[in-house]
């Protein structure tokens, strides 16, 4: 998949997410909209979001509750860009908007889309290779071994549907996952045993899963956190590039405790 069908893809898969449409993600700006749960939708929650953001760098969509709009729009207001909403003073200041109404902000979370095409795993010097299927991928839950490839359980919102297994002998050394996050477009992790790692395995199973995602018919994407340095140079090693950041909020425990 070329850079620019992936980036055309990614902007609809956004606009579905956050209530908007590509035509104004694309105008670039400041856009507000109210929270909705779409059909097609990336499904992480069942639950109405009260506050997230996504911002491509030229446009920043804000899905919140309206009775945050107007401090969220005092907020935003003398942002030169949207990228600058991200800045570390004034994201204090939106925590401070936030915790009134019992909810904390989430991690800074980065999005990357196919920059150029993917190349077909093969096994490195003394590995071996193993396709896992949806069946196959359920025995391994619950799951705690493997945190970023896949998911601690079974999830029919946003079943994990790929998996390529690095095996030294009989013993596991690495795995890329994929989940279905929404319609033809697969979110793709990776851990890499501390033994193994330091030997370009994370981005070779990585691209290696990518290919097979696209042979497959669906976009892959991949995300990391803002600090995840080691996770965003695998990125890049595969082809991926920038795409979007998210900021999202959650309710504070005791307050999703008193809401129970």
């Amino acid at each position: 998949m070329e850079k620019r069908q992936a980036w055309r893809a990614g902007i609809r898969q956004l606009a579905v997410d956050f209530n908007t449409t590509p035509e104004a993600l694309l105008a670039g700006g400041i856009l507000f909209t109210p929270p909705a749960l779409n059909p097609g939708r990336r499904a992480y929650s069942d639950k109405l979001p009260f506050f997230e953001l996504v911002t491509t760098g030229t446009a920043t969509v804000i899905m919140a509750e309206e009775e945050l709009w107007s401090a969220l729009q005092e907020w935003a207001k003398d942002a030169e860009e949207p990228h600058w909403l991200l800045e570390f003073p004034r994201m204090w200041r939106l925590a401070e908007i936030l915790s009134p109404y019992g909810y904390a902000l989430t991690q800074t979370f980065h999005h990357y889309l196919p920059g150029r095409d993917f190349r077909p795993a093969k096994a490195p010097e003394g590995l071996t290779l193993q396709w896992l299927e949806r069946e196959d991928i359920a025995n391994f839950y619950p799951n705690a071994s493997w945190p970023n490839a896949l998911q601690e359980e079974e999830n029919p919102a946003r079943p994990d549907v790929l998996a390529l297994l690095a095996l030294d002998g009989d013993k596991p050394a690495a795995l890329a996952g994929a989940s279905a996050d929404a319609p033809g477009m697969w979110q793709v992790g990776i851990d890499v045993l501390p033994p193994y790692r330091g030997r370009g395995l994370g981005a070779l199973l990585v691209e290696g899963l990518c290919h097979e995602v696209e042979r497959r018919g669906a976009l892959p994407f991949y995300g990391t956190s803002l600090s995840n340095l080691h996770s965003q140079n695998i990125a890049w090693k595969c082809g991926f590039r920038p795409a979007w950041v998210t900021v999202s909020a959650k309710r504070r425990k005791k307050n999703a405790e008193k809401a129970e």
